[in-house]
């Protein structure tokens, strides 16, 4: 999460984070469009380990949310919802997205660090056991997910 965000820092004990930094091959991008770049056109794969994922943890007392988190670019707009997030905060350079559940806190934010590199990061407050021992299983998941769904937005040539 950007420091220079109004928001005072949001990491609370325990918490995991994460932060890939994306060089697009495009000039000139805002936040938002590397946001939906990504995150508005997941692949197939991913959608369906989604599904697998709400399939199993709706039983545990996780949120099995909506897969689809695209949005018409002219509808990512604070307070709209994009899937499971919650669109938070819009400017030129970075959005955030945040989820608000039981046993986690979880936010996803796309800065724009240069031209041509963002910092897409999540950071999850896990908050009850369950959501620790979810984090540790499904910790190598994300990171492979949000590897290849950044790897896909730059083959399509979205970024």
């Amino acid at each position: 999460m950007s420091r220079r965000n109004k928001n005072k820092r949001k990491e609370l004990n325990p918490y995991y984070c994460d932060s890939f930094k994306v060089k697009t091959s495009k000039k000139d991008l805002e936040a938002i469009e590397v946001y939906h770049s990504i995150f508005g056109f997941l692949p197939m794969p991913v959608q369906w380990a989604l599904k697998i994922r709400n399939s199993i943890v709706k039983w545990l007392g996780f949120s099995a949310s909506n897969t689809e988190m695209s949005l018409p670019l002219e509808d990512i707009v604070e307070g709209k919802k994009a899937g499971f997030l919650t669109i938070e905060l819009v400017s030129d350079s970075e959005i955030i997205c945040g989820a608000y559940e039981p046993n986690m806190d979880m936010w996803l934010s796309v800065l724009k660090i240069s031209e041509q590199e963002f910092a897409v990061s999540t950071l999850v407050n896990l908050k009850t056991t369950s959501g620790k021992l979810y984090m540790a299983f499904i910790k190598p998941f994300h990171k492979l997910v949000a590897k290849y769904c950044i790897k896909q937005a730059l083959k399509a040539d979205r970024i």
